[in-house]
This record gives structure tokens, sequence and C-alpha cells, in this order.
């Protein structure tokens, strides 16, 4: 483009040249310091010009939005997402499930003067109104906002709207997550976590009609099992007993014989083992703890407690105590204040009374009675479902004396020396039949999955896997 002759892109870059141009002619130092200031003055008023005076009055958007109300707790640090593109306005992190927001200040500001902000709430669809700072707004619906631009042409909708948790974080969500998965008629049943091809499994260890049985499947899918040889097994085992120390895998017979396998495919008897006739669980290392495998043996007549360690080394402790269980007990492992305990709740004792106390020990030879034998926090009753979840100790199901299954799940927060019967957000469904007698294992996602049990002790074992997780545990 050509100005007074002169080529340029622009009134600026003429103005410049035109400057230099003068003052070569001149050939003066202060004519030149003079003009150059001149020029740079004009050539900034010139670029003030054509990037705000032309701009402003077509912009339309909206820069920056909150809300707040004294009655609703941290509301007005929620910090929200405008999207410009969508035209959107929402806050990515949920407000708490519960929250109830009405009518709330909303704050708004916009990247230039707009000249209206129109207001339609979905909550009032037949009202609309122009906002101003410090209206209040029902945003327990969308609020739809259109923002007019000074030029009273250019326009922008938004839709804005505040996002609430819709499910409780403390519920917990139970699916049925197989049915059928073993293709077997299963009278017992035990699932732990054993390494297979180098990698931890499920195995699952099944008593048929005639003979024992081993499945696995992954742990990402325990929904699709499949079988591995088995040999070793034979006799009446108490496999839901089954206990994994130090590698190995042990289970006992109900003659007092103790099985070990290093593969969990291959058994054998294990080297110098007393007669057993439980076996409690297993008691992780812990602050000047070793793992040793927690057993009930026999000696000249007598049941006594008795641990023994990775080396198969055995320590015999103090007679089994009064009501203490014996067989079809629940038992778990948990680690509190840098040791390592195990515990036992329910079975029946060596009378064979159905018991409904809670025990634990740090030593296998010694066991202590957690709860006050003057209160029942749950009634009597064998093959009960226990498991460490959510930092503390759930029991579920079993069978009571008048072989009745149910399924009523007890949480302790101390370690078991109290229980509380939980309400309805962590119940079983109705699909979920009662039961004892079932395998649990608890996932790294954060799932509980219960294996199989019993609607009577006699009774079939069921063939179908659920899984159950607390809400605020997925996120």
């Amino acid at each position: 483009m050509y100005y007074f002759g002169y080529k340029a892109k622009n009134v600026s870059t003429f103005v410049v040249q035109y400057a230099i141009n003068l003052c070569i002619l001149m050939k003066n130092k202060i004519i030149l310091f003079i003009t150059g200031c001149f020029t740079l003055l004009l050539a900034s008023c010139l670029d003030s010009d054509d990037s705000s005076t032309v701009s402003a009055p077509r912009d339309a958007q909206i820069s920056s939005f909150s809300l707040s109300h004294d009655s609703i707790a941290g509301l007005s640090k929620v910090k929200f997402t405008i999207d410009q593109l969508n035209g959107q306005i929402f806050n990515k992190d949920s407000m708490p499930y519960g929250t109830k927001v009405g009518k709330v200040i909303c704050n708004m500001t916009y990247r230039s003067s707009a000249l209206t902000a129109a207001i339609t709430q979905d909550a009032y669809p037949d009202s609309m109104f122009y906002w101003k700072e410090g209206d209040s707004i029902d945003f327990s619906k969308p609020v739809k906002i259109v923002v007019t631009a000074l030029d009273r042409v250019m326009t922008k909708t938004y839709t804005a709207k505040v996002n609430i948790r819709q499910v409780n974080p403390d519920s917990m969500l139970w699916t049925l997550y197989a049915s059928n998965p073993i293709p077997e008629t299963i009278r017992e049943q035990k699932v732990v976590v054993y390494p297979y091809n180098n990698t931890d499994a499920y195995f699952m260890y099944v008593k048929t009609n005639s003979s024992y049985k081993l499945y696995y499947s992954a742990l990402s899918d325990a929904a699709n099992w499949n079988e591995l040889p088995l040999t070793g097994l034979t006799g009446d085992l108490l496999i839901t007993q089954i206990a994994l120390l130090d590698g190995y895998l042990y289970v006992p017979s109900e003659s007092g014989m103790l099985y070990r396998s290093a593969d969990g495919l291959n058994w054998m008897l294990a080297n110098n083992a007393p007669s057993v006739k439980s076996v409690l669980g297993v008691l992780k290392e812990g602050r000047e703890q070793i793992p040793l495998l927690a057993t009930i043996v026999e000696q000249n007549g007598t049941l006594h407690f008795a641990g023994m360690d990775a080396n198969q080394e055995w320590t015999i402790g103090e007679q089994v105590y009064a009501k203490f269980p014996v067989v079809n007990f629940a038992t778990t492992q948990y680690a509190n204040m840098y040791h390592s305990y195990l515990m036992a709740i329910g079975g029946r004792d060596k009378d064979n009374q159905l018991t409904n106390t809670v025990w634990a020990t740090m030593n296998a030879t010694d066991w202590v009675l957690l709860t006050n034998e003057n209160r029942d926090y749950f009634e009597k009753k064998e093959g009960a479902i226990l498991t460490r979840y959510d930092d503390k100790i759930f029991l579920a199901g079993g069978i009571n004396a008048e072989g009745k299954a149910s399924k009523e799940i007890h949480v302790s927060k101390d370690y078991g020396v109290t229980w509380t019967l939980q309400d309805s957000l962590k119940a079983f469904p109705s699909g979920y039949k009662a039961r004892g007698f079932a395998s649990v294992q608890v996932d790294t996602n954060n799932y509980m999955l219960i294996f199989g049990g019993k609607t009577s002790k006699n009774a079939e074992s069921l063939n179908e896997i659920w899984r159950g997780r607390i809400n605020r545990l997925s996120l």
C-alpha cells in the first residue's frame, strides 16, 4: 500500500520509514533524537488502537466464574472450568455426595466490557432476567447464560452447572461377578493367592464328590478359570485351612497329617510334624517377629497351641483354652504398630460348642481373648467370612446353631475388641444368598471378592463369585 508515494504495509510502518528518511536527509543528531521519540510514540498509539478498541466491542466471553453461599460449606472454594469452545461452565471436582445447591450468589467477569448477561434457570424455565453483580441464581439445575457484547451483535451462550457426586462414598456396591466359573460340583473350596508362571494368581482348591482339584485364574480376571494338575492330596483334608508360609502351602488332614507343597501342584507330607489338628493361619513378619504357621496340635491326648517357622522348626505352647475354636473358625492376619497379629473368630471349641469370641496372637503359642465375655456383638456361628478391608476388620455371614446362614456384616475399628452391625450402605443385595464357609480375597483395586460358600453346613458350595467395593475406594 502506498502512503504519499511511499510503499508500506500499514500507517505505522510508513511513519517509521518517513522519520528515518527525514533524519538521514537532515543529518542532525538532535532532530534525529526528537523525531525518533515522536515516531515511537505515534507507532505505539497506532498499535494500541489496532489491538484493543477494534476487538473489545465484539468480545462476549466470560473470563471468570464463581459461586458462594454462607450455608453451603466449601462452595466459595470450588474451582469452575470455563470451556470457551463448547460453552460449558462446570466444576471438574464434584462436590460431596448429599450437597444441596439452590439459590446462590453468582460472580462473573468478562474478557472485555460486555453489555448484558441474560439468565435462564432450568429450575424456573419460564423466567429470564438480566444478571448484575451479587445476584442469586438457582443452581439446583443447569443455568443458561447468554452474554451480549458491546456491539449488540456478538453473543455467546454458556450452560453452567454444579457437579455433585451422585453416589454415597461410604456405600458398598455388590455385584455377581461370575456364575458357575468352575465346571464341578463343589463340596468344599479354598482360594489363596499364589505365584504361577512367575505371576501371582488365584488358586482355588476344590473338594468334589470323589477327589481334589485345582483351578487358577489371573488376579485381574477372576471370572475365568483353568484347571491345573494336582497330585499328592488324598484322604479327608481340611482344605478350608490351606495357608501360605514362606512360599510353601500347608494343609492338615482330619487324621492329624500335615501336607506341604512348594508349587501348589505337587504335595507331600511335611517333615517331623506333630499331629496337627488345625491350621489357624499365618503370622507374618513383624518387629522382632519371624513368620510362623499357627496351629493346634495334639500331644498325649491334649490339644496345644503350636507354631512352626520357615525351617519347619516347631514350638509347642499352652494348652488350648476353653471356648477357643478348634474347627470351622474364621481367621485373618493384620498389622498394628509394626507388629503382626493373627485373629480367630467363631467356630466350634474342643467340646463341639459354637462360639462368638474373638482371639488374637503375636507368637502362635499364646492367644488373648479380645471381646468382653459379657457382650454378644454377634451370634455364635461357624464358617464366617473374615478379612482386613478399608483399615478395618470385616466379619460377614456364617451359620448359627440352628443351621441358619447369615448375610449380616459386622465391622471392627479397634482390631476386634468391639463390633458394629453395618447398615444398608454396605449390606449384601437381595440376590446374594446368606452363606458360610466362603473364601475371601481383597484385590489391588480395593474389591472384596467372595468365592463360593454354603447356605447350610452340609450343602454343596455355591458355584459363584461376588465382588464389592466401597465407592470412595474407587476414587
